[in-house]
């Protein structure tokens, strides 16, 4: 049963998406003045840079993963129980957290990256404290994030009979006896939850165990840590962080596309399997950053990390985008700016996920995996991708209750802006990568200042086009009307 009346979780989502929002806007223009530096249009320090670098790292994935966190809990709490004022106390620790990071960074000048290699942390040019500040910012973030886990896998699990029926396993295994007595599989949007909150769960306690040995060994510099062991659960848990980010904004299109297009996203066996995939994939696709340190731990590991990282682009990415296809097929979709938001995240998805699968090939990776060619697979999926995917859910939201509506032009103006210059930013990572450009470095070798260049002003194109979304997002806004219900309580509700 959907509720349709629900003015606790409707701000609960908006105090999410509206920080989350925030936080991405400003890491964008503190991730446009480093491209502008590494174009040499801008003159600032290397200590400087590395300070941007870390807070823009840190502090987009943070904004990404609060945009999700808020539409996702909204999405399952038309469905099932949960605890805005719970919602509320883990977005409060995210925002400590996050506060935490800026101070270490802004005022400790910490810049020690957030997919640190141990010692780094401790052997830097910056104050003691930073280090300690950062790292309890860090683990307030993890904190809040292991809430919300808890919160969503407990809900799911209470509604759909336990971890069976929230997996669906009788619906693929017991279709019959299933359907005779009268049980229906959890909906689409169900399963991002599980998966989120048990994968969740599992990489939140590996970073508590390594942020409290990182908070031991920074109160006692006589304890060691080994770093091969600090390495992997460092990207144990920022890897799959960042993975469930896109997973969980796939509930967005499950809902999302299925309002827009009037077609019911249905739960199939093929889409159920394709997540219970994604269980373990996400857990174990991390190897491909330890390739280097192939003789150093069994090798069984690093054969498994490979074909976890082929394998976890596949399943719900050919599930997710087929099912969209099929939705938007002869459906007479009305492309509001929503609508072409969303649509248009599925390509970053994809673009990014082959980008990602061509960096996890070993004769590849040899050559790419230092060089931009990494940030330009995950700025695809998650610029390209995951963004496009929340814009498209905050203007869905906005034109299901606006008298107004957004004209032709400017909307082709918007999308034009905004995708165009995206794809000039993002080709810069790629052709850098491919000349084998270096990330990380503030000062590049040729041609990657000329590539920066050339990125930068599809930058500026990209956040103008942002800039009119954002004053049409307000002009939308101002139209809204009382008798008009938020989407998305009817998917047969029309947007008109």
């Amino acid at each position: 049963m959907i509720s349709t009346n629900d003015s606790a979780g409707r701000n609960v989502m908006k105090l999410y998406l509206a920080f989350g929002l925030i936080i991405a806007a400003v890491m964008m223009l503190v991730g446009l003045t480093m491209r502008m530096a590494q174009a040499q249009w801008l003159s600032i320090p290397p200590d400087v840079f590395y300070e941007l670098l870390t807070l823009h790292g840190a502090g987009m994935i943070i904004a990404l993963v609060v945009c999700a966190m808020g539409g996702l809990w909204f999405l399952m709490r038309r469905r099932i129980s949960l605890s805005a004022p719970l919602a509320v106390a883990a977005w409060a620790l995210l925002m400590l957290g996050v506060a935490g990071v800026v101070i270490s960074v802004v005022f400790g000048h910490y810049a020690g990256l957030y997919t640190f290699l141990y010692p780094l942390p401790f052997i830097g040019s910056w104050p003691g404290w930073a280090t300690g500040v950062f790292l309890i910012g860090m683990m307030l973030i993890n904190i809040g994030w292991m809430i919300w886990c808890f919160q969503i896998l407990g809900a799911v699990l209470r509604a759909y009979g336990g971890l069976r029926g929230a997996l669906g396993w009788n619906f693929v295994w017991c279709p019959k006896a299933f359907a005779a007595a009268g049980h229906e599989p959890p909906p689409p949007e169900a399963f991002p939850a599980v998966v989120a909150g048990l994968d969740g769960l599992i990489t939140g306690m590996v970073a508590m165990l390594l942020g409290v040995a990182l908070l031991v060994r920074w109160i006692d510099p006589r304890v060691l840590i080994d770093p091969l062991w600090a390495k992997n659960l460092t990207y144990l848990y920022m890897h799959a962080l960042a993975n469930l980010i896109i997973y969980m904004l796939a509930a967005f299109i499950y809902v999302g596309l299925s309002y827009v297009t009037k077609r019911e996203y249905h739960t199939s066996k093929v889409f159920v399997i394709a997540w219970w995939s994604s269980l373990v994939f996400i857990l174990t696709n991390y190897f491909h950053h330890l390739y280097m340190d192939v003789s150093s731990q069994p090798q069984i590991l690093q054969y498994f990390g490979e074909l976890s990282s082929y394998l976890t682009a596949i399943p719900v990415t050919a599930v997710t985008v087929f099912g969209a296809l099929m939705l938007v097929w002869r459906s007479r979709t009305r492309w509001t700016l929503g609508a072409v938001f969303m649509y248009s995240g599925l390509i970053g998805w994809v673009v990014g996920g082959i980008g990602a699968e061509i960096d996890a090939s070993v004769p590849f990776n040899l050559h790419l995996h230092n060089t931009l060619w990494v940030p330009a697979h995950f700025h695809t999926y998650l610029l390209g991708g995951c963004l496009l995917f929340v814009m498209g859910w905050v203007f869905l939201l906005l034109e299901s209750r606006s008298e107004h509506s957004t004209s032709k032009l400017m909307r082709s103006l918007i999308f034009t802006l905004s995708f165009g210059g995206m794809v000039v930013f993002l080709l810069g990572f790629y052709f850098g990568g491919a000349t084998g450009v270096p990330r990380r470095y503030d000062t590049q070798p040729l041609p990657g200042p000329l590539i920066a260049q050339f990125a930068t002003i599809g930058v500026i194109i990209m956040l103008l086009g942002f800039t009119l979304a954002f004053f049409e997002g307000l002009r939308l806004r101002s139209g809204f009307s009382a008798d008009r219900m938020l989407w998305p309580q009817n998917l047969r509700d029309d947007i008109s």
